[in-house]
C-alpha cells in the first residue's frame, strides 16, 4: 500500500464511498468533486500510522453506519481507526497540521554513533535541492525540530519529528540524505501528525506529542 500515489489513494476512497452509497458532498465549479481531503498528503513509499482526512456529506449518516461501510468497501491494507464528526464550517485539517513524527528502520543504524544527529543539527544550514516546475534550493535546517537515534538491544531506529503543512517543511528523505547510511533501503513510518495548540503539539485525536512518544516506545 505504500507505493500507492497520493492521487491513487483519493481515488480509492472515492470508489469505496460511492460504491457505499455514501452521499458525498461535491465542490462547485464547472467539475464538481467529493470534498474528501487529507489532512497531509503522504508521499510514495512511506507508510502511514495515523493518518487522517476531512470528509464532507450532503446529508448526516451515523458515524457507525459509516464505518461499517468503508471498512466494507476499501481494500486489505486501508484501515479505519476512528470517526468522528466535526463543525462544517472549521478550517480543514490541511490548513491547521505544522508537524509530522517519522520513524525510519534500517540494519544499517546500528552502526551510527548516537551523536552524528546531534551533529546534523548544529550545522547553521542544510541545503537541498528540490524539482519542480523550477529546480530550486532550499534550507530544510529551520524544519526540523526534533532528531535522534534510539537502540534497543539489537535494533537501532531514527526519530525524526519534522515541520510539515502549508508553512512548509522538511522531507524525511531529505534529511536522511545527511547520513552516511543515505536514504536507500530504509523503512520510513510516518508515526503521526500534529496541530498547534499554544506551546503545545496535539495530533488531531487530541493526544499531545509527548504521548505518542510514550505509545512509540512501548510498542518496539
Amino acid at each position: 500500500m505504500r507505493y500507492i500515489s497520493h492521487l491513487d489513494l483519493l481515488r480509492t476512497f472515492t470508489r469505496a464511498l460511492r460504491r457505499g452509497g455514501v452521499p458525498l458532498a461535491l465542490s462547485q465549479g464547472f467539475n464538481p468533486q467529493p470534498r474528501l481531503i487529507f489532512a497531509a498528503p503522504l508521499a510514495v513509499g512511506i507508510t502511514g500510522k495515523n493518518e487522517y482526512l476531512d470528509l464532507y456529506l450532503s446529508k448526516y449518516w451515523e458515524k457507525g453506519v459509516l464505518e461499517e461501510v468503508l471498512r466494507e468497501q476499501l481494500p486489505e491494507g486501508l484501515e479505519i481507526n476512528a470517526i468522528i464528526p466535526a463543525d462544517p464550517l472549521a478550517d480543514p485539517l490541511s490548513s491547521l497540521v505544522e508537524a509530522a513524527l517519522y520513524q525510519a528502520l534500517s540494519p544499517a543504524f546500528s552502526e551510527l554513533c548516537d551523536h552524528l544527529p546531534r551533529d546534523i543539527l548544529k550545522a547553521e544550514k542544510l541545503l537541498v535541492i528540490r524539482t519542480g516546475k523550477k529546480e530550486r534550493r532550499l534550507n530544510i535546517r529551520p524544519f526540523i525540530y526534533r532528531l535522534w537515534l534510539e537502540k534497543n538491544h539489537n535494533k537501532t531506529r531514527l526519530l525524526m519529528l519534522l515541520a510539515t503543512g502549508s508553512k512548509g517543511g522538511a522531507r524525511p528523505e531529505e534529511v536522511l540524505s545527511f547520513f552516511p547510511t543515505g536514504k536507500e533501503g530504509i523503512k520510513l513510518f510516518r508515526e503521526n501528525i500534529f496541530i498547534r495548540k499554544g506551546k503545545t503539539l496535539l495530533t488531531p485525536m487530541g493526544d499531545t506529542y509527548g504521548d505518542c512518544l510514550q505509545k512509540l516506545r512501548l510498542s518496539w
